[in-house]
């Protein structure tokens, strides 16, 4: 068997552990139909089935099956005698016997079942069902798990977002809960003051230029003193050294005595 056939297998059962429980061993719910093909071309039902899931399988029949090939004829002996070679499951059905397909369809609403049948409505009906694994034999001889359908996906999306969210039950306890404790919802519909315009940060803010009298043009004084009176800017005096001094008077002693 080709090693992509054996990862699609295991993708296709992941999806069926992961989103509706199956188990190992996985249990394999055989029909008359496929036990005929199978007998057909001489395939080992309970060995294939081994190799092809490559774990844990046990093939089941049930009373009801092994009933319906039998009142077929004596030209499928054969095929009884190899379904009662398989475990017989109770289906509850023995005082009114059922035909194959119904009671197929009974069984796998109480338990995790692959259905194994080569009958077209009956795979039908499990494409339709979500939860339950089809397998058949292609052409009559390649053992074919089948994809999941799209009824399948959607089935297993609905479930994920209900185990995700809280149920009905859990809200109305959560509620009761609050009521209890004095907790209560914040009410939405309040509406929210309106926040004010903040004052600018004065770091940021450029300093302000003198402002100029229109009227003769000078700079207003930077700051008064507490009496409202006009401080003066104080002159830095400049100290010139001595000989300079006498020089400068000694120069104005000439001047005025030529002038006389």
């Amino acid at each position: 068997m080709k090693i992509t056939k054996h990862k699609k297998t295991r993708k296709y059962m992941s999806f069926y552990i992961n989103n509706f429980g199956f188990r190992e061993p996985l249990l394999v719910l055989i029909d008359g139909s496929f036990c005929n093909a199978a007998y057909k071309v001489r395939l080992q039902i309970e060995e294939q089935l081994k190799k092809y899931f490559q774990c844990e399988v046990k093939p089941i029949v049930t009373a009801c099956i092994i009933t319906e090939t039998d009142n077929l004829g004596p030209a499928f002996i054969s095929i009884s005698q190899l379904l009662k070679k398989f475990l017989v499951h109770r289906c509850g059905h023995e005082k009114q016997p059922l035909d194959g397909a119904a009671c197929i369809k009974a069984m796998t609403k109480t338990c995790h079942y692959i259905v194994a049948t080569q009958d077209r409505a009956l795979q039908q009906w499990v494409r339709d069902s979500p939860g339950i694994p089809l397998f058949y034999l292609h052409n009559g001889s390649v053992p074919t798990l089948v994809q999941p359908s799209e009824a399948h996906r959607q089935a297993a999306t609905d479930g994920q977002k209900n185990r995700i969210g809280i149920r009905e039950l859990d809200q109305s306890t959560i509620q009761k809960l609050k009521a209890k404790e004095g907790i209560t919802a914040p009410d939405t519909n309040v509406r929210k003051k309106p926040k004010k315009p903040k004052n600018p940060n004065p770091l940021s803010c450029k300093k302000s230029k003198k402002k100029k009298n229109a009227t003769n043009g000078k700079s207003e004084p930077a700051a008064n003193d507490d009496s409202g009176k006009v401080k003066k800017k104080s002159r830095k005096r400049i100290k010139l050294p001595k000989h300079v001094i006498e020089h400068l008077k000694s120069s104005n002693g000439l001047q005025n005595k030529e002038s006389k």
